[in-house]
């Protein structure tokens, strides 16, 4: 694995974890759920920032979102029950072959 990937997947799952947060302020209304997510914002997109120094902006922004997405869809799934349509998850499988496509051109 190289060092990009390696950058954009830590901030991929600082940003699933800060998205979880965000899901729990909104739901319980709490500041620090708020704070809390705003943190793993903060510390997931600067691990992608870092991750430009390796591979470029354009590459490593359409990654990072699909790692995103797609750790999002699993913890909904697992955790909030939330399950996501056949199309949905075709949608899935395509931004995962994106990754292949971009990582092995």
């Amino acid at each position: 694995m190289n060092n990009a990937i390696l950058y954009i997947t830590i901030g991929a799952l600082f940003d699933t974890f800060g998205d979880l947060f965000m899901k729990n302020w909104v739901i319980n209304n709490s500041k620090t759920y708020f704070a809390f997510g705003m943190l793993f914002y903060v510390v997931g997109l600067s691990f992608l920032a870092y991750s430009f120094t390796f591979k470029n902006i354009v590459i490593a922004s359409v990654l990072f979102l699909i790692f995103n997405v797609v750790l999002l869809s699993l913890v909904n799934w697992f955790v909030y029950s939330e399950a996501l349509s056949h199309k949905e998850i075709a949608g899935l499988c395509l931004g995962l072959m994106a990754v292949v496509l971009f990582e092995y051109n």
